[in-house]
């Protein structure tokens, strides 16, 4: 399959290459921050997409990869602080991102947006701290 990334226009792309950001911080910013250990794994899910996604999503993984941490740090700066109201501008540029998706293959839309939800559980699972799983309110 050809690179679906060549049917986008330059900032179409460029926005597109974002979305593994947006999401990381969208997913780890429920408690209106994000500490080092969520970017850490951010940018190592990155990596790890490269190689364990589907082939048909290796290309696009690894342009993610290249521009992953400078994109990072321009949102983290654009959206703090995790507020609802940035949290709700997240959500609608990602939504522009995902009209975006219409413009490519059927197989890699559906791919592409399986492997986003998956990211995002991913970094949500991450957010998830040990004492989040117990009731300390009888002690």
């Amino acid at each position: 399959m050809e690179n679906q990334l060549k049917k986008l226009t330059k900032n179409e792309r460029e926005l597109l290459l974002k979305a593994p950001v947006l999401i990381s911080i969208l997913a780890a910013s429920t408690d209106e921050k994000i500490d080092r250990k969520e970017q850490k794994e951010a940018i190592e899910l990155s990596h790890l997409r490269t190689f364990t996604s589907n082939p048909i999503l290796q290309p696009f993984y690894k342009e993610v990869e290249i521009v992953f941490k400078k994109n990072l740090e321009e949102l983290l700066h654009k959206y703090e602080p995790f507020n609802v109201t940035r949290q709700n501008l997240i959500k609608s540029e990602l939504k522009t991102i995902y009209n975006l998706l219409s413009k490519l293959d059927d197989k890699f839309e559906k791919e592409l947006k399986e492997s986003l939800e998956s990211y995002r559980k991913h970094i949500a699972n991450v957010h998830i701290k040990f004492t989040d799983f117990f009731d300390f309110s009888n002690f």
